[in-house]
């Protein structure tokens, strides 16, 4: 009796509030599919109507079909999770699966009716890849939605004591780093599917110079947490080694390293890292670091833990704070900048944070690297 009662109990406001939330982007991921046929339809007809001849028209039975089984595709492979349940790699792992699953299905059903006239693959091609990134961003912002709503959520609900009121800048803390992590992740992953064929261009120039394309040094992140920061290979596979002949022998490069913790005239470099340096090509795997959340576009330089220990009592400020790709000493100097500056720059940047400097912080980037200021 208990149980049947309990299955018949009215919906309170935050499980209609769920269910509506998921509907509503159940029936966004329609209309991108949609709207998608028709703008690869769009794109077809600029770019191979010279190539193919006669234009083609969209199949609308084929599309009706891939959006409703989209209906029951999507939710199967778990593309509308409780939120906060998965990661933001998994969901859009999942939403990107499960959108290939559904235009399978999609083609072994025109080749199972046996059409004489088939539809043009351009089009199918461009419809896959405009709607899969569409969906991708769809899925990522929603999330990115959820975080700063359920952070926002747990810091009003905790109430209005004394003791509460004592802890409003912690919580305050709290919103701002969902805010920064929305941002992160929406334009991280925008940044990834637009970079892709970058990335891989380097990767493969890299791989061709000997050793793997990317490698990863631990580096401490927000509350002390170890992480792999990642970078396209810039130096010679044994650069450990040659670091230790080359200190051992050379007074001056040992002083150089012994304060700022790098070199100027690093002989470890590679041809090709020299180039991946100057233009900050070698740091672009770190978008992934952004999207797994051990980093943020904008934040603190990553550093050892053996740095950690140069930066004395500030370092509860660098704890605080999740080290990012550029931050305010790239756009003050970069490597021209001596130790002692980028440490209160540091400081600098993680007590006065906003997301309007971050932006500023990144416009400034773009200028700097294309200068190449600063940069070796």
């Amino acid at each position: 009796m208990r149980t049947a009662a309990a299955k018949h109990r009215p919906l309170n406001a935050t499980q209609w509030g769920r269910n509506m939330s998921e509907l509503v982007h159940r029936a966004i991921d329609i209309a991108l599919i949609v709207l998608g046929a028709f703008g690869a339809l769009h794109l077809n007809l600029s770019f191979n109507v010279a190539a193919v001849g006669p234009a083609h028209q969209l199949d609308p039975t084929l599309v009706a079909f891939v959006a409703a089984l989209a209906l029951s595709v999507f939710p199967a492979c778990g593309t509308y999770p409780p939120r906060g349940r998965h990661p933001v790699a998994s969901v859009a792992g999942r939403t990107a699966f499960a959108w290939l699953a559904v235009q399978l299905c999609g083609l072994a059903l025109l080749y199972a009716i046996h059409r004489d006239n088939v539809i043009s693959m351009p089009w199918f091609i461009y419809w896959t890849l405009t709607t899969g990134i569409s969906l991708l961003a769809s899925h990522t912002l929603f999330f990115a939605q959820f975080s700063v709503a359920r952070q926002a959520t747990a810091w009003l609900g905790r109430g209005d004591t004394d003791h509460d009121l004592a802890e409003t800048e912690p919580h305050t803390g709290s919103i701002r780093h969902a805010v920064k992590r929305a941002f992160d992740i929406t334009l991280g992953l925008t940044m990834i599917l637009a970079l892709l064929p970058l990335l891989a261009l380097v990767a493969l120039v890299v791989k061709l110079d000997g050793g793997p394309s990317i490698y990863g040094h631990t580096r401490v992140g927000r509350n002390g947490e170890k992480f792999r920061c990642l970078k396209f290979r810039s130096m010679v596979v044994n650069s450990q080694q040659v670091l230790d002949e080359l200190l051992a022998s050379d007074p001056v490069a040992r002083a150089e390293w012994e304060r700022e913790f790098k070199l100027k005239n690093d002989v470890r470099v590679t041809r090709i890292g020299h180039f991946l340096r100057r233009t900050s090509l070698d740091e672009l795997p770190q978008l992934w670091n952004v999207v797994r959340g051990e980093m943020s576009l904008v934040g603190p330089r990553p550093i050892t833990a053996q740095e950690l220990e140069r930066y004395g009592a500030h370092s509860k400020y660098y704890l605080m704070a999740t080290p990012g790709i550029t931050g305010l000493w790239q756009v003050s100097g970069r490597c021209e900048t001596d130790y002692a500056t980028r440490v209160m720059l540091d400081v600098k940047y993680v007590t006065n944070w906003s997301l309007r400097a971050d932006i500023g912080i990144l416009f400034k980037t773009f200028f700097v690297v294309i200068k190449g200021n600063g940069a070796y």
